[in-house]
């Protein structure tokens, strides 16, 4: 266990590792990323058994360098899927209306505790935080903590916290943080498609709920402890919880983990070192444990350094930590980089303890979604920063985590949700996604990714009714939800076009509204239209007719049946609290890879497989079990057909047609479990691998 004063003086050991670790870096990240993506998921479900007869395809693995062009899964339903940012309904609308300064006096300015700290002979990370605010003086309005003019007021969600409840999932988050209450809307989804919200009667920044028995527990940055009989309240204040030697623990970033033993355990702290103590699970106020750091800053962790290009050494305000459970093995997600950055992000350590010593996993590759085709360090689609890490009840291992925008103030973010993976090393990965998904739970042929591509996005493609001044159409279509195209003031019929610079099957859209100026509440609601270009007839026709909509959306995902054109046509109609309103990004899903291959410049995925019925069974004979496999050649030309078992294998060559190829396997015993055989057929190209499963036999 290492105590904060250990934790002092280990960062001063760390001093002369320094230049080894960014050394080994680079060479580091490509190995430890082949090694996770070598990895299945410890703790997820299983792979359903193959029916009997089904046939195995095989991948072949893509180096880094040459990354393999997106194919479109076969039989998606597009209602099972979902992209990034998720849209969350009743997301809380927080306005922030500053003003810059009239004058340069004072911005910039020098203070004696700057000057203090700077000339101290030895830093902490605590030194490094104070010298952001510091450097900060006069360009940020008293109070504020980013230097933003608050344009607009904006809907906002982050730090997310989730909860299983029975096959339920409960998303807790904060709010803008700029309101005298904070957001009091909780969510929950049994399929992660569908969000319902929940209004309770308390809210908290960064909250967590734990579950004891039939209690549920709530905490938050510097609150006592609540504690309802529901997941969504009525909370009660439970009181605040008190270490060992009576103070009060009060800290930021508290979070809740409930071990599968029993045992209730708290992750806490707002800036480094991230710490953890064990609690009284029948009274979470009382703290059983001397607090132990889990996870501490380290300066030779790129990733770790606060700023948009990770440029601050300083420090990485260390935030978010939380505990959770894959298997047999703890983790600790932390989070730095600062939640006003594009480059805020999560990285985890593991251990085989709850407060043991966490150590990164062999392989383990940090930040989470850091891959070769990843645009570290400043992620700006999508980054992923404060959330929770959860097992649900299928063992399905979801990332939630904060995305952040960051334009009206640094507190203006949204939701992303992905998947994650562990590997036999206990490394994590995630592939944070920003195209459509299949929903956790749904997936074809081991894929969630259901292969299209963004088709909209900076294609100089354009055209728009009007645009106010600086808001061109150019800013729906820039890959920045920072940005946004905007019709004029006398704009009656608001109207943008997107054109995709090629014809493209396409299933889906996602619209990122931009509500302008500061008169909507979270229940504004846009109506629009959304037509496609239908090449055939040349005319506009319908895709989504959304005219009288009542429902608001911030990031509207729409599905529909799949359609071959070259450009989209959307239509504002009006808005239900009368607002303006414009385009943050307009993005459009779809793939050419299917007309492609239809006019011959690649050869279809189609091929013929050779047909073979497959048989199985488990025999007894003499008092000993054989496993008999049969298989007939039910296709057009003999075949090269190979039985494979645990027990032997057997090649035929020139199987004939409406022949079979068999053979009884010895196992040497008298008793068998269910089992599975392969079989392989082979005709010139054409090819085939067949399982075929036999039941448990005893012979004695």
């Amino acid at each position: 266990m290492m105590t904060e004063e250990t934790a002092r003086k280990d960062r001063r050991s760390r001093r002369g590792m320094a230049q080894t670790s960014a050394a080994l870096a680079a060479a580091g990240a490509l190995i430890a990323a082949s090694l996770v993506a070598a990895g299945g998921a410890a703790g997820a479900p299983a792979r359903a058994p193959m029916a009997v007869g089904t046939a195995v395809g095989a991948e072949e693995p893509t180096p880094w360098g040459s990354p393999a062009a997106r194919v479109p899964l076969p039989g998606v339903d597009m209602d099972l899927t979902y992209t990034n940012p998720i849209d969350l309904p009743d997301m809380e609308v927080d306005s922030n209306p500053i003003a810059m300064a009239p004058t340069d006096e004072g911005i910039a300015n020098v203070s004696p505790r700057m000057l203090e700290i700077l000339a101290k002979p030895e830093w902490t990370s605590a030194d490094g935080r104070n010298l952001s605010g510091l450097s900060k003086a006069g360009f940020t309005a008293p109070g504020e903590n980013f230097s933003t003019v608050g344009e607009n007021a904006f809907r906002t969600a982050a730090d997310f916290s989730a909860l299983n409840v029975d096959g339920t999932m409960y998303l807790y988050a904060s709010g803008g943080l700029g309101n005298d209450v904070n957001s009091r809307v909780a969510w929950s989804t049994t399929d992660y498609l569908t969000w319902t919200p929940h209004e309770m009667n308390l809210g908290l920044t960064a909250p967590s709920v734990v579950q004891v028995g039939d209690k549920f527990y709530m905490g938050g940055n510097w609150t006592p402890f609540y504690v309802a009989d529901s997941p969504t309240g009525p909370w009660t204040e439970l009181g605040w919880p008190r270490h060992l030697n009576g103070r009060t623990l009060s800290a930021g970033d508290v979070q809740f983990f409930l071990d599968t033993d029993g045992r209730l355990y708290l992750v806490y702290n707002l800036g480094a070192p991230i710490m953890g103590v064990e609690l009284d699970p029948t009274d979470p106020t009382k703290v059983l444990t001397e607090p132990v750091v889990l996870f501490d800053y380290d300066p030779a962790q790129e990733w770790q350094h606060i700023g948009e290009n990770k440029q601050g050494f300083t420090h990485g305000y260390m935030e978010g930590g939380q505990m959770f459970k894959v298997g047999d093995t703890y983790y600790v997600q932390v989070v730095s980089g600062g939640s006003e950055h594009t480059g805020y992000n999560a990285g985890v350590m593991s251990s085989q303890t709850p407060l043991g010593e966490y150590t990164l996993p062999e392989g383990q590759v940090n930040p989470i979604g850091y891959g070769p085709q990843s645009n570290y360090p400043s992620a700006l689609y999508p980054n992923a920063g404060h959330g929770s890490f959860v097992v649900d009840d299928a063992g399905n291992i979801i990332f939630f985590y904060t995305y952040v925008i960051a334009y009206e103030t640094g507190f203006e973010r949204r939701l992303g949700m992905d998947t994650c993976e562990v590997g036999p090393t206990g490394a994590l990965s995630c592939d944070l996604s920003n195209t459509p998904q299949l929903a956790p739970g749904h997936e074809i042929d081991g894929q969630r990714d259901v292969g299209l591509y963004n088709v909209s996005t900076l294609t100089s493609a354009y055209w728009t009714s009007s645009y106010a001044p600086g808001r061109t159409p150019y800013y729906a279509a820039d890959r920045s939800l920072g940005t946004w195209w905007q019709p004029a003031e006398d704009d009656e019929d608001p109207t943008y076009i997107s054109g995709f610079g090629n014809p493209f099957y396409i299933s889906a859209a996602q619209i990122n509204w931009k509500e302008i100026g500061h008169g909507h509440t979270k229940d504004n609601a846009v109506q629009y239209t959304l037509e496609y270009r239908d090449i055939e007839s040349n005319s506009w026709q319908p895709l989504v007719d959304r005219s009288e909509n009542t429902t608001p959306h911030t990031a509207e995902y729409v599905t529909f049946d799949r359609v071959l054109t070259h450009a989209v046509r959307l239509k504002i109609t009006g808005t239900t609290e009368d607002v303006t309103v414009g385009i943050a990004e307009l993005n459009v899903f779809g793939e050419n890879h299917t007309l492609v291959v239809e006019k011959g410049m690649l050869p279809s995925d189609d091929v013929d497989e050779v047909s073979v019925d497959v048989q199985a069974q488990a025999r007894c004979l003499a008092g000993r079990a054989y496993v008999a496999v049969r298989a007939l050649n039910t296709d057009e030309a003999p075949a090269t057909i190979e039985l494979t078992t645990a027990y032997g294998a057997r090649q035929f060559e020139e199987v004939a047609a409406g022949n079979n190829a068999f053979h009884t396997f010895s196992t040497r015993q008298d008793a068998l479990e269910a089992g599975t055989v392969s079989v392989s057929a082979r005709i010139g190209e054409r090819s085939s691998t067949t399982e075929a499963t036999f039941e448990a036999l005893s012979c004695g």
